[in-house]
């Protein structure tokens, strides 16, 4: 009953201290979270994108109305007003209705612009993800590298041990203890220089998960990203992403431009209403009646030539120049579609080989070499480029994931829909 009792207790201590460790690893999907959650720069674009919408409301309101008073004709001799039949005091209001369509056209135009910094933000927000996952999945296998190394050193301490152990009966030489002594070095330089760019990868990681997270161990489980859609319904949706909807935007709002600087044609109006009180009587007794005036002025666009021919040319001018640069920015994203879309089925295939044949034949050779060599049938430098050659492909297959993994993060950004 006891010796259950501790297998019970052993069990759950073990469990514990699993959950433990894996509680305190960084997994791709926790620094995922991190990185959108504390990216300033998206809440930022999404509040210029409220303010943006805010003013579209204003740019649509007629200006605010001025409003007069004052004494006219008003005698400085005895400062009475029912001296003069010509006194008033007046009380007017002036409106402003700026020219054509002016109001909807602005306001239309900072709708648009405040549509283009939301794309931004999303943008943005797959810019994150896709970097996040790059410089995590490059931490990643410069941390299983230094893995990979330590167990290959392990194995070369033992040949170490076995070629000295030979050497001591007379069954190998010394050159053979002296190659497996410069092996080992040899991978202790390289555990250092890796050591050396897992810190590099971790600097990088820290941008966006911060320092303490980014120093924590990598969950050693390799993640499975979301799956992308093929090259071709990529292509076919490509215009969609929020970098193009973006460009869509500059463009529209450019549009908005040329037909603002149309309404420079057309005139504006100021409506101006007044009301003039008079004091006293007329001569035959009776009160002098009060003044109502109303006037409606408008400026004429005559001379246009220097002034709104210009200043229509230079928004037509940016117009088709936000144009290009919008199928430049298409170009220069299907382009990178192709490329990313060509390595990542290289990338697979490279993945399918090292795991169902390189690898599995890698170690089959090393172990037959050892086998070869302990029983006097095989030399020493067979052994030693069969370990060799074991250690880097299994650092080849590594490194062939991880690119496969970042190429598929590249696409999922491509994809606009990287979460």
């Amino acid at each position: 009953m006891k010796q259950y009792q501790k297998r019970v207790l052993s069990t759950v201590f073990g469990l514990l201290c699993t959950s433990l460790v894996q509680a305190g690893e960084l997994s791709l999907q926790e620094a995922e979270k991190i990185a959108l959650g504390q990216d300033s720069l998206v809440s930022g674009l999404q509040s210029s994108a409220l303010a943006l919408l805010e003013q579209a409301v204003a740019d649509n309101t007629l200006p605010d109305p001025k409003v007069k008073v004052g004494l006219i004709n008003f005698p400085t001799d005895t400062f009475k007003r029912d001296q003069e039949a010509m006194t008033q005091v007046q009380f007017g209001i002036q409106q402003m209705i700026p020219r054509g369509d002016t109001l909807a056209i602005k306001s239309r135009r900072t709708s648009i612009m405040s549509q283009g910094v939301r794309s931004r933000a999303s943008d943005r927000e797959l810019q994150v993800l896709r970097d996040v996952r790059k410089n995590w999945l490059e931490a990643y296998y410069w941390s299983q590298a230094g893995t990979i190394v330590k167990e290959s050193r392990s194995l070369f301490n033992q040949l170490v041990s076995i070629t000295r152990s030979h050497y001591s009966t007379g069954r190998r030489t010394q050159q053979d203890v002296i190659r497996a002594v410069l092996e080992l070095g040899l991978l202790d330089d390289r555990t250092v220089s890796i050591r050396s760019r897992e810190e590099q990868a971790r600097a990088m990681l820290m941008k966006w998960v911060g320092d303490t997270k980014s120093r924590q161990p990598l969950s050693k489980i390799f993640p499975v990203l979301p799956a992308s859609a093929g090259k071709e319904e990529l292509l076919a949706r490509i215009d969609q992403h929020p970098k193009l909807r973006l460009r869509d935007s500059i463009v529209s709002a450019r549009e908005a431009g040329v037909d603002l600087a149309r309404q420079a044609y057309k005139p504006s109006l100021m409506v101006d209403v007044t009301y003039g009180m008079r004091d006293g009587n007329n001569m035959d007794g009776s009160e002098r009646a009060d003044f109502a005036s109303a006037m409606l002025m408008f400026d004429v666009p005559l001379f246009t030539s220097k002034r709104q021919d210009r200043r229509l040319a230079a928004s037509q001018h940016e117009l088709a120049a936000t144009v290009y640069e919008r199928d430049d920015a298409r170009s220069t994203l299907v382009s990178k579609l192709e490329q990313t879309s060509a390595d990542w089925s290289r990338l697979q295939e490279r993945v399918k080989n090292y795991k169902e044949l390189l690898t599995p034949q890698a170690e089959a050779n090393a172990s037959a070499a050892l086998k070869s060599y302990q029983s006097d049938q095989g030399d020493f430098t067979g052994l030693m480029r069969a370990r060799i050659t074991e250690l880097e492909i299994r650092l080849n297959e590594l490194r062939v994931k991880v690119n496969y993994a970042k190429a598929q993060a590249e696409l999922l950004y491509l994809a606009g829909d990287a979460k």
